[in-house]
Formats: C-alpha cells, structure tokens, sequence
C-alpha cells in the first residue's frame, strides 16, 4: 500500500514536470499496463506510476479546455454568472480603491466550457457585492498570465490549481445588474455574513488587533489579516494557525469525540446497538465536515478533511490500522481528489509533519511508561517536525524560522484550546444570543492579543530568522535522507552520518561572476523596470517595478525574492531612477527586507521622506540617500559603471526626462539603462556623448513607448540587442509596434519580458552570452504561451 501510493505520487510530480502536456490519448497505454501489473507482480509499482502520470494528465487537461478563448482577450463580453467566493474590498493608505471577487460565468456560445474568473470592480457596485449573487456584468478578460523569474511565486500555477482561468475586471461603462440575491443555504453567504458580525462585534473594541485572525480561523477567510500580522506569523513558523487546516480540523473532531462519547455512555441500550466510539467517531467526523464547509470547503480544509476521515474511519470499522497505513491511504485518497494538490506547498508541509511525526513515534522507546513517553514526546514533537521539515521549508520559502520550536510549543495548545473554542462557540451563537456570542470573541480576541506579544517579541529577535539561498533539488532530497537518519532509534549504527547528508544544504554556495564579469538580469515586473547588475563582489539594482493599490509591489513580490533565491542580502547601490510608480513602487519593501549600502536617484526627497516613515531597524541605519548627477563614476571588480545623465541641478517638467541613465561597461561589452527619457533628452545625449553612449544592450526607454527610442539615438548606441519590460496586455500598448520595428530595421535582436519572463546576460571577457529567458527555462504546461511571436 505504501509503496503503491509513493509510485502513484511519482507519477504525478513527473507530470508536473512537462512542457507541454502529452496528449490525453496515451491513456490508452493504462490497458496493456494492467494486464501486464497481473501478469508480472514486479511490473505493479510501474502500472501505478503510469496511472499517477495519466490520471494527472486527464485532470489537467479538463482544466486547460476551460481557459479563455484568444478570440476574447481584450474584447467587452457581456455574461451572467454566480459570486463565488468572499469578496475583498481593497484600498490603499489613502482611499477605497477596488474590489476583487471571484465569479463563475454561466457557458455561452463563444465560451461553451467557462472556467472560473478573477475580477475587479473599480469603484463601487450598484447593489453591495454578496457570495451566491448572480449577475449579468460586461466584463474585459484575459488569459492567465503572470511574471516569471528564476526563485519567485509562480502566479500562473497558484491560478491554474484554483481553476481560475481567465482574469480581468467590469467595465465601468457596461451594463451591469444584478439578477438575484443568494440562497439562505449558500455555505459562501453564510461565511460572509459571519465574517461581518465577527468584524462588527469586535470594531469598537480597544486595543484589539486580533480581529482578522479570528475571522480567519472562524470562516478560513484572510483578508482582514494585515501584512504585518502575516509577516509576524511567517517569521515565527506558526502561519498554519491562522488557517483552518488539518490541526484545527483534527482538533475539532477530538473534542467532539471526546464529548459525544461521554454523552453517548448514558444512551441506555442504545449503547449495545451502536458502542460509543463509533457514535463518538461518526459525530466527530460530521463536526469535522462542518467545520471544513464553514471555511468554504477550500482545497487546503478538503485536503484536511480527507486526513481525519481516513484517521476515524479504523474506529468507525474497529479495526486497528498502523499510522503509516493511515498516512497512506490518506494521501491516495488527497491526490485521486485533487492530484494538482501537490503544487501547493501546504500539501507538502501538511503530510510531511505528519509522516515525520508517525515515523518518529513508530520507534520504540522501552524502558518508558506511557506518562513519560508522553512527556517527553510534548516536548519533543516540536523539535522533531521542525529537523523533519526544513529541507522542505528551506526549499519552498528560503529561511528556516529558528524560533519555530518555542512559538509552536506554546501558540498551539494556546490557540487549540483556548482560541479556537471560544471563537467558533462565539461565532455559534452570535445570531441567536449577540450578546453571548459578543462576550466570547472578546475573550477570544484578549486571549490572542496576549499570545500576540509573544509572538511580536520572537519575530523581532535578531536571529529568529536563517536566510539561505534556495538549494538545488538534490541538495533537498540528500537532506531528508540525512533527516531520516537523525530520527533513527538512539544507539542505530552510524546515526550520526545523517549530519554529513544535511552538508549540502548549507555549504552549496550560490555561483557569482568572475573579476571583469557582469551578471545582468531583467526581471519582469510587469508594467513596470527592475533589474540586476552583479559583479563579482557587489550587487546594483536599478529599479524596483510598481506598487498597486491593493498594497502589492514586485519589490516584495520579486526584486527581493529574486535576490534571496540567489544568496544576496545586501545591496551595494540601489538606483531609483526617477520617482513613477512604475519605477519605484517597490522601493520601500526592498529598503525594508534588505540592507541598501547607498540609493542613488532623482528622486531624493521621497526616497528620505519614505526613509523617515519607515520603523528604525539596523539594515536602515547606514543607508545614504544620494542625487544621481552626471559624472559620476565608479569601478567594481574591473566593471566601470558612469551616470549619463541628468545634470546637477536639472528641471525638466517631465519627470521621465530626470531618470537617472547608467552605463555598465566591461572590457568588450556594455549596457545602458535610460529609465523613461524621451526624445529631448535622448537628443541630448546623442549630441553630448557621440561615442562614449554606444552600448551593446539596450534597455528600451520608457518601455518602448512612442515618445523615445528615436532613430538619432539608437544611432549614437548602436546596440546589438534591445529590451523591453512591459507588462501583458497594458492599457498602453507598450511597446508599440512601431518602436519594434524600427529596432528590427537596425537589426537589433529584442525581446520583451511580456512573452520571455526575466531576461539574462552574462558579460565576460569572451563577449555577450546568450540569453537566458526565465519563460522558456521554466516553462510548464500551465503556462500560458499565446502572446508568443
């Protein structure tokens, strides 16, 4: 059984791995296979493989047909459909700004097999937006797409496990209208309504920040959880608290078992006709169903559910199953439900606690009675989850919270049987009897205030935190061997060799360019510039992409993911060229989670005004703020780097014309990065600088917008290639057909990080190399390909 379920999982995480998918019709090969599986026992695990692989395959392809049609990007589409979902007010410091919903159109005739979409309205609805609601909205879509780059979240595979298909938002000027109000029995309706009365009861109550957590654990909705509170519980390893996951399913149906077996003993003779473990195993399991519908039956709570089905199932059927047989079936059952579940990392995180805590507790400890077996293992499970998931851990985030053990030790019997309790009895009652109901989620909401200053105090410990470069594959998988060896039984041959296994985990140091070398990488960011100059010491990043109203910014969600995939920490010059969103709206989060050495930008005054409203933390103490001029220049490791422009004291009614130009030359090669100038200053250039602008790669000004890249100064470059950052589908069209034809006629090769993701060169002494695009290296068959030229 186990080894059946670990064939039929390779064959999914085999799956996972191709580019594009293979035809549905090679399910055909399952019947020579099977009979093949009886013929010869030993040919079993193989028969499993394929049918993981196939099964997968079948499953995937039902959802690739659902995707949007090509013919309906970019057009007004009026359709019907159902609010599915909790819908999310967004806003930004200042002001309302959106709301983003998830909806599910009815089919219709260009789109016969709609998926799920990802909508937002801009501005306010007509009728306030409700689960379960249908309505006739004139939508604009498009196909999934998301930015790729090496080391950072693949927004395309967390849609594609969703099933959202297609994204896109109301047009303010279509018609909208709302067609009926939801059922009383809609379980989505019935979480929102909760989420208000939690969130209204707990509005006036002082110094309280707990309310989006409890929501959280009450209906398994996060929106109402802050960043920083996120950050808090991510630092500290005890996130999983704030879902409904297998732990609070788990422990729902535990409490429920325990009661409804002391209830079901004085039942009388109906004890004889059904003995009260399996009445206490059935009503556990129905409370667990329930608990797991109030959190919206969500793959995560679905996943969970399955787990303690299959764990109260032995004592439904009384019989006496080993806990890596529960493990297992329980898996089995998880992937033919949901085999994509092996893309979310909380798949993984899940079933590896509980497998290293069943192998763990599968080693015999004689000499112990049950009391001190159960005092030591309280104590040591922590530890043990903890050794047995870093690999894991290191691999899917890239640090290790050393302060897990002690955080978990105490939040979760904190959170178990005092916080959860007393918020799902509150959140019970609250329709019935408010003022009960009321008095419970305040007790809930003091009760996690309190835990929460334990919390803060550990997520701010200097050495909470173990930043790693993201290890290679191998280096993973050597480390769990090395795990399983450490949780041998005391005095086993050799235990301590499991140390050497764990080796390559840390001492893989991340590769960097040699002296005279230029490692240099465009990151797609969308509508928007950031990229990455490294030389063999020091580290330049020259923008940082654009911040949106809902609080995303690819500075948190790339620059410094991307930095940390690769081992960097620190920045040695951060150039800020100009002060446009799309340029510098991910400058605080870089400033934020890394050490800058030096900013340098033409926008001084709000780089030191965000400084200023920025908390004090050591990686800010001996930031310089400095005005990019021309003349400046420096040297790192044999590379030159030169500001062209703008002039001291320049004024120029554009802001685009005061971006901050770099030159970064080797000895063979160089690159120029002109932020957004337009024709007047590239005019300027061009005559200023006849030769010394001459570069072999050029950044596109402005994102290849009509007012720059002109014939003179491409001229005076002379690039060989030419790059444009964009993002897909923009409402300005960059860049415009135009600008890449004229870059064509001048046979300069031009990629753009819309269809190529990030885009790398390495620059050495033997020349340019050949790109390497991040779309094309890290392609999957969900990714969506149609903008490909």
């Amino acid at each position: 059984m186990r080894l059946g379920t670990l064939a039929f999982l390779l064959g999914i995480l085999f799956c996972q791995t191709l580019s594009p998918l293979p035809n549905v019709r090679w399910i055909v090969l399952l019947y020579p296979l099977i009979i093949l599986a009886f013929l010869l026992p030993r040919l079993r695990l193989l028969f499993l493989f394929a049918l993981g692989l196939l099964w997968t395959v079948w499953r995937a392809d039902m959802i690739l047909a659902q995707k949007l049609p090509n013919d309906l990007e970019g057009r007004d589409i009026k359709m019907t459909g159902t609010v599915i979902n909790l819908p999310e007010r967004q806003q930004n410091e200042q002001r309302f700004c959106r709301w983003r919903f998830y909806f599910a159109p009815t089919p219709f005739k260009d789109w016969p097999n709609p998926g799920h979409l990802r909508l937002y309205w801009y501005g306010e609805p007509p009728q306030p937006l409700r689960p379960g609601q249908q309505w006739q909205l004139t939508v604009r879509l498009k196909r999934p797409h998301g930015m790729i780059n090496p080391g950072v979240f693949d927004y395309e595979a967390w849609l594609f496990q969703r099933r959202i298909l297609a994204t896109g938002y109301v047009r303010p000027k279509g018609e909208q209208r709302l067609l009926s109000e939801p059922s009383p029995f809609n379980i989505d309706n019935l979480r929102y309504r909760l989420a208000k009365a939690i969130k209204n009861e707990l509005r006036d109550l002082p110094n309280t920040t707990s309310t989006g957590i409890l929501i959280g654990l009450a209906v398994g909705e996060r929106q109402w959880i802050t960043p920083e509170q996120k950050e808090v519980l991510q630092e500290t390893g005890t996130a999983h608290l704030i879902a409904i996951s297998g732990l609070h399913i788990g422990f729902v149906a535990w409490l429920v078992f325990l009661l409804g077996r002391m209830l079901w003993s004085y039942a009388g003779r109906a004890v004889l006709w059904l003995p009260a473990p399996r009445f206490a195993a059935l009503f556990s399991l129905s409370a667990a169903f329930g608990y797991a519908l109030l959190a919206g039956f969500s793959l995560p709570t679905q996943r969970a559910f399955i787990m303690v089905a299959v764990a109260v199932s032995g004592i439904v059927f009384a019989r006496k199953v080993a806990v890596l047989y529960i493990l297992a079936l329980a898996l089995l059952l998880v992937l033919l439900w949901d085999p994509l579940a092996v893309m979310s990392a909380g798949f993984w995180l899940s079933f590896g606690a509980v497998a290293v805590i069943a192998y763990f507790l599968s080693r015999r400890e004689p000499g112990l009675s049950r009391l001190a077996k159960w005092g030591r293992g309280a104590w040591r499970t922590q530890w043990v989850v903890t050794l047995g998931l870093f690999p894991i851990i290191l691999a899917v985030f890239g640090y290790i919270p050393l302060t897990s053990p002690l955080a978990n030790a105490i939040a979760i019997p904190w959170v178990s049987f005092a916080v959860v309790p007393l918020t799902l009895l509150g959140t019970a009652v609250i329709s019935h009897w408010p003022e009960l109901g009321s008095y419970l989620l305040q007790i809930a909401a003091y009760t996690l205030d309190a835990l929460w200053v334990f919390l803060d105090y550990l997520a701010n410990v200097k050495w909470g935190v173990w930043q790693l470069p993201i290890p290679p594959l191998w280096a993973v998988i050597a480390a769990m061997v090395g795990v399983a060896i450490l949780l041998l039984p005391r005095g086993f041959p050799a235990r301590r060799l499991g140390l050497i296994w764990l080796l390559p985990l840390f001492f893989t140091p991340p590769a960097h360019p040699n002296r005279g070398e230029v490692w240099f990488t465009l990151l797609d960011v969308g509508q928007g510039l950031a990229a990455v100059v490294r030389t063999q010491n020091y580290v330049l990043v020259y923008d940082t992409g654009p911040k949106i109203c809902s609080g995303f910014n690819t500075g948190d969600a790339v620059v410094v993911p991307f930095l940390l995939a690769k081992g960097i920490q620190r920045i040695d010059k951060l150039v800020i060229s100009h002060d446009n969103n799309d340029h510098s709206g991910g400058a605080q989060s870089v400033l934020a989670n890394l050490a800058v050495d030096e900013v340098l930008t033409s926008a001084t005054q709000k780089i030191q005004k965000t400084l200023t409203q920025m908390p004090k933390t050591p990686k800010l103490a001996d930031t310089k703020v400095l005005s990019c001029q021309t003349g400046q220049h420096w040297r790192w490791d044999g590379v030159d780097f030169q500001i062209l422009h703008p002039p001291a004291n320049v004024v120029a009614n554009k802001k685009n014309n005061r971006s901050c130009v770099l030159k970064v030359s080797t000895e063979k090669s160089a690159i120029l990065l002109p932020g957004d100038i337009e024709k007047r200053v590239e005019f300027r250039l061009a005559q200023g600088y006849p030769t010394n602008l001459k570069a072999d790669i050029l950044i596109a000004p402005h994102h290849g917008s009509g007012t720059s890249s002109t014939e003179s100064f491409l001229e005076a470059v002379q690039p060989t290639i030419g790059l444009f950052s964009a993002g897909y589908r923009n409402r300005y069209r960059h860049p415009k057909k135009e600008i890449v034809q004229r870059y064509h006629r001048r046979e300069i090769k031009t990629w753009n990080t819309t269809q190529t993701g990030a885009i790398s060169f390495r620059l050495s002494a033997d020349g340019i190399s050949a790109p390497s695009l991040a779309r094309e290296e890290m392609r999957r068959y969900w990714h969506d390909y149609t903008n490909e030229k």
